[in-house]
C-alpha cells in the first residue's frame, strides 16, 4: 500500500549505448531540466538516478535529523539494522494505529488489521501463518501458473502501454491465480486491487477515500466467497489451514491479510519486475549473461532488489525514549529508513554500484529485516523471475534497448513507466 504520493518532475530515462555501467544524466522534457540531484529523501524515490544523493546521505552520520521531513533518517546499513532490531521502534504511531483519513471506513478497517501495520502478538500469530503458507506451495506450481498467466497478455516490444499494464497486472494475477481463485473473476479482483492502492494515498480526496474503500469491500466479499470453495492445494487453503493450527481465529483479520497480499504485490513486486526490465535496459550485455547464467533469472531479481529497490524507504515510530547510532531519540519521534541507501552501502556489499549477478554475500534490506521481514520475499522473485523469463523469450536487447522510462510519483515505491524512445 502506498505512504503517500508527492508531484514530482520527472524526466526520461534511457540507457546509454556506450557502457555496461552507465550514469544516467539530466534530460530536457517539457521545457524543464531534470535536477542532478534530488533535494529531499522523499523526493529521491521517483528520480530518474537518486544513487548519488543516497551515496551523499551515506557520509553523513549514522542517524540524522532532516528539518524539512520533521524526520530522523537512516542510511547506513548498520543504522537501518539497528532500528529493525530496535523493539521500541514501531511500524506505527502508538496513537494513530489506523491513518485519521481512513477511520470509519472499510479501508481503514483492512488497514487496522494488516499483519505488516501491526506489532506485538497481532503481528506475530499472523505473521507465521502467513510465512507457512507461502512456504507450502511448491516453487514448481508458482512457475507453472505464473508462465501461463504472463503468456495471456504479451506485450510486444512496439506497445509500452501493453508493457506497463503486463508489469503490474501479472504478478498480482498470479497470486490470485495460486489463492485459487476462478480465472473468470480475477480481472475483477485486478481492477478492486488497482482502485484500493491507488486511492489510498493521504494526498486522496474524499471520492477517491470512498473507492478505496468501496476496492476494500469488493475485495473482501470476493476473498471471503472464494475461501468456501478454495480447491485443496490453494494458497487460500493453505492459510485457512495454517490459521487453524495457530488457533489464529480472527476471520476479518484473515481476510484483510490476504486483501494486504495483492495490494503489496500490486505495487512492491510489479516494481521489482518494472526495475528488473530497467536493468536489462541499463546494462548493455547483461541480457545475454543473464540468458547464459544457470540461475540467470533469479539472480538478477535478486540483485536488481539490491541495486534498484522497489521499495526505496519505509518509516519507524519510536514508542519510548531510546537510543540509535549514538544518538538519543525522543518517544514520538519518526525515524525514515533508506533502505536503497543501505543497499548500497560499502560496509553492507562491496563494489555496491556495480550491477552483479553473483554478487557473493548479497546483503539487501529492500525487504525489511527481523520481526517485519516481508514473509512473500520467495514468493515475488519466483514469479519475477518467471514472468522474466517468459517476456525475454521474445524480446531481444535490442527491443529493450528501445525503451525509456520514467518513475510514478510516490513516496517509497519506485515504479518505472516505459515508453518508446523517441526518434532523434
Amino acid at each position: 500500500m502506498p505512504d503517500h504520493s508527492i508531484p514530482i518532475p520527472r524526466g526520461p530515462c534511457r540507457r546509454s549505448a556506450l557502457a555496461s555501467e552507465v550514469k544516467r544524466h539530466p534530460v530536457v522534457e517539457n521545457g524543464g531540466m531534470h535536477p542532478t540531484h534530488p533535494d529531499h529523501p522523499i523526493h529521491a524515490v521517483s528520480h530518474c538516478d537518486p544513487y548519488p544523493y543516497y551515496a551523499s546521505l551515506l557520509a553523513r552520520p549514522g542517524l540524522f535529523h532532516d528539518h524539512s521531513l520533521g524526520a530522523w533518517i537512516a542510511a547506513r546499513a548498520a543504522t537501518v539494522t539497528e532500528v529493525f532490531d530496535n523493539p521500541v521502534c514501531r511500524v506505527r504511531p502508538p496513537a494513530e494505529p489506523v491513518p485519521l483519513a481512513l477511520l470509519g471506513s472499510s479501508a481503514g478497517e483492512v488497514f487496522r488489521q494488516l499483519v505488516r501495520m501491526n506489532d506485538g502478538p497481532a503481528h506475530t500469530s499472523g505473521k507465521g501463518v502467513l510465512e507457512r503458507a507461502f512456504a507450502s506451495v511448491p516453487a514448481s506450481r508458482v512457475r507453472a501458473r505464473t508462465r501461463a498467466i504472463a503468456s495471456q497478455a504479451m506485450p510486444q516490444p512496439d506497445t509500452p502501454a501493453d508493457l506497463n499494464a503486463w508489469v503490474f497486472n501479472t504478478p498480482v494475477s498470479v497470486v490470485a491465480d495460486l489463492l485459487g481463485c476462478l480465472p473468470s473473476g480475477i480481472p475483477a479482483i485486478v481492477a478492486s486491487v488497482r482502485d484500493f492502492v491507488r486511492c489510498l494515498a493521504p494526498s486522496s480526496d474524499g471520492a477517491q477515500l470512498v473507492n478505496a474503500s468501496l476496492a476494500a469491500s469488493a475485495l473482501q466479499y470476493a476473498l471471503g466467497s472464494q475461501r468456501r470453495v478454495a480447491p485443496d492445494d490453494s494458497l487460500m487453503n493453505q492459510v485457512c489451514h495454517q490459521a487453524l493450527i495457530a488457533n489464529w481465529t480472527d476471520d476479518p483479520a484473515l481476510l484483510a491479510n490476504l486483501v494486504g497480499l495483492l495490494s503489496q504485490t500490486y505495487e512492491a513486486t510489479a516494481g521489482l519486475l518494472g526495475n528488473s526490465i530497467v536493468a536489462l535496459a541499463w546494462h548493455a550485455g547483461l541480457l545475454q549473461q543473464v540468458r547464459d547464467h544457470p540461475d540467470g533469472w533469479r539472480q538478477l531479481v535478486r540483485e536488481t532488489s539490491r541495486h534498484d529497490a522497489s521499495v526505496q524507504n519505509t518509516r519507524r515510530f519510536v514508542e519510548t525514549p531510546t537510543r540509535i547510532a549514538g544518538v538519543d531519540v525522543d518517544a514520538g519521534a519518526v525515524i525514515v529508513l533508506l533502505l536503497a541507501a543501505a543497499n548500497r552501502d560499502p560496509e553492507a556489499n562491496e563494489r555496491p554500484d556495480q550491477f552483479l549477478l553473483d554478487r557473493p554475500d548479497r546483503r539487501t534490506f529492500s525487504f525489511s529485516r527481523g520481526a517485519h521481514a516481508c514473509p512473500g520475499q520467495a514468493l515475488a522473485t519466483e514469479i519475477v523471475s518467471t514472468a522474466l523469463s517468459c517476456l525475454f523469450k521474445t524480446w531481444s536487447e535490442k527491443d529493450v534497448a528501445g525503451l525509456t522510462w520514467t518513475y510514478h510519483s510516490s513516496a517509497n515505491a519506485r515504479l518505472p513507466s516505459f515508453s518508446l524512445v523517441k526518434p532523434m
